[in-house]
């Protein structure tokens, strides 16, 4: 049986959004924002753009002992995706997440992990059967670490590809860097997770000291630039399409859950990083985490005609 299903275990938040003319100092107040309520956290929003490009999407997380919980589950639900793994606090409320977003889509973020932070590795034992048919399993670290190593541990038996997005920026343990199969990374976390200064390297250089760590492939986030992939069999920087950036947050969780279709699908490859830089092209022309994921018919015709 060939297996495409992804599953996504990773965090779900409430994003309280204030748009501003400008990111606050410390100590400054300002005023006149603009404020938008949505669903957001990585895991959440990486599962919702997987469904909503192609993607059979299975969702792991847990939620609070609140409205929002029962809000967010209708919502993926709504999105076509499994959520018969989701786990409910009854201690903690659904994780928080407050954004600034200035006049030129920067953007500043805290996140309370809430209910997140319940995802531990106890839990596996309660979805371990939804690997069995899976192609793929996405994770990022607003969950615990150790649960991301158990998962991960367990995939890779399976014959599970792991990818891996270590967003907020996180140490990989040796043991870990040798069984993930893709590491997704922005400029920052590359410069975390290996060590290295980007400057003093440069991308192809930081990008081989990742791949000497046993991970299979590197994709590198450039902003503006576009994307770096590198393997052992293929390098090479991927343009980003040029549009106006109106919000900047989750495109870097679209981009994944672009690539983890791709990746669903057959072996990763320069296509799939163009496919998924379209995505997260889109995703910047509108507000919002989740609200602003386009749809694959939206990625096809965009690419078409750029």
């Amino acid at each position: 049986m060939e297996r495409k299903k992804i599953v996504v275990v990773g965090s779900s938040n409430i994003d309280m959004v204030a748009r501003v003319h400008h990111l606050p100092k410390p100590g400054e107040t300002v005023g006149n924002a603009r404020f938008l309520q949505a669903f957001g956290g990585k895991g959440a929003n990486q599962a919702v753009a997987a469904a909503r490009l192609g993607g059979t999407v299975d969702f792991v997380t847990s939620l609070g002992n609140d409205m929002f919980a029962d809000a967010l589950t209708e919502h993926f639900t709504k999105n076509c995706i499994g959520v018969s793994h989701i786990h409910r606090s009854t201690e903690n409320p659904t994780g928080t997440a407050l954004i600034f977003v200035a006049d030129n889509a920067e953007n500043c973020i805290a996140v309370s992990p809430g209910a997140n932070a319940e995802l531990t590795p106890d839990y596996l034992e309660k979805f371990k059967e939804t690997f069995d048919d899976a192609a793929i399993v996405v994770m990022q670290a607003e969950i615990p670490y150790e649960t991301i190593c158990r998962v991960a541990e367990y995939a890779h038996r399976k014959g599970v590809k792991v990818l891996f997005n270590p967003a907020p920026a996180c140490h990989i343990d040796d043991s870990l860097f040798k069984i993930i199969d893709i590491l997704v990374v922005n400029e920052t976390e590359a410069e975390y997770v290996s060590g290295l200064n980007l400057m003093e390297y440069g991308i192809p250089l930081l990008a081989q000291n990742l791949l000497n760590k046993g991970v299979k492939a590197v994709v590198m986030t450039l902003g503006v630039q576009g994307a770096y992939l590198a393997t052992p069999d293929e390098c090479g920087l991927v343009p980003s399409y040029k549009v106006t950036a109106v919000d900047t947050t989750g495109a870097g969780d679209t981009f994944c859950g672009a690539l983890a279709v791709g990746s669903a699908e057959g072996d990763l490859n320069i296509n799939h990083l163009r496919f998924a830089c379209a995505a997260a092209a889109l995703s910047v022309t509108q507000e919002g985490a989740q609200p602003s994921i386009p749809l694959r018919d939206e990625v096809l015709a965009f690419m078409e005609n750029h």
